[in-house]
């Protein structure tokens, strides 16, 4: 399965994703789930990752990316309806295979926004109203984007807490997993993926997180653990 979040920051926005693709008999952490589109521009995947690679490999030369995010994302809507219609005329949009897919990208005010598309309603975009997008298995990452999000977050920052969201997804469901991909971009930087090495230090810091949170209810033992089980339920 997959995890893929867009977070919109006061300084551009961040794309992350797991890199597990998951069957019932394998898995893969291998697989790439965050695209660029053009330089201002990017999509996330969730869903049948061969039939997305093919999809915008037969849509990318239709696309124009001289207007803004919004009109981008209708043209997406028309060539994925009429893509979809194509590959599979024989099946009704229901019972076709789902791609879900996220977009970011800008206004021509300068203003940022993430669209998601659906292959199953015949990908009509659908404006986020949060500043964050998570498409996959969301839930926690949405619970922890609800608590700790803020307009005015930065792109580093952004980048730990969508680290993280993946982490903590992975720790409670094993269909997520494999190395985190990042990338960022704004309307003037262009899109660039972080190395190996940079999401490595980011991951260590969110590591740092978790233990904090869990030494917060076992103040005894700094190690983040209480020291034996009356520890646990000592009163201060």
């Amino acid at each position: 399965m997959t995890l893929t979040i867009y977070i919109i920051a006061k300084n551009g926005i961040i794309l992350a994703s797991d890199s597990r693709a998951s069957s019932f008999l394998t898995s893969n952490d291998t697989v790439k789930k965050i695209f660029k589109l053009d330089n201002h521009n990017a999509v996330g995947i969730a869903g049948d990752g061969p039939l997305a690679m093919h999809f915008f490999d037969t849509i990318s030369s239709e696309l124009i990316f001289r207007n803004s995010v919004s009109a981008l994302a209708e043209q997406m809507r028309s060539l994925g309806k009429a893509r979809f219609d194509e590959f599979f005329s024989h099946q009704t949009p229901k019972d076709r295979p789902s791609l879900n897919i996220t977009l970011a990208g800008y206004m021509l005010n300068g203003k940022p926004e993430i669209y998601t598309l659906n292959s199953n309603d015949n990908f009509v975009p659908r404006k986020s109203p949060t500043g964050f997008e998570c498409i996959g298995i969301p839930i926690i990452a949405n619970y922890l984007l609800n608590r700790l999000y803020e307009p005015e977050i930065t792109t580093q920052h952004a980048a730990e807490l969508a680290a993280f969201c993946i982490k903590e997804t992975s720790s409670q469901d094993n269909r997520v997993g494999g190395p985190t991909q990042i990338s960022s971009f704004s309307d003037t930087r262009q899109y660039a993926e972080l190395s190996r090495e940079e999401i490595e230090k980011i991951e260590k810091k969110c590591e740092q997180f978790r233990l904090l949170q869990k030494g917060n209810f076992y103040p005894e033992d700094v190690s983040g653990g209480a020291a034996s089980s009356q520890d646990a339920t000592r009163q201060q």
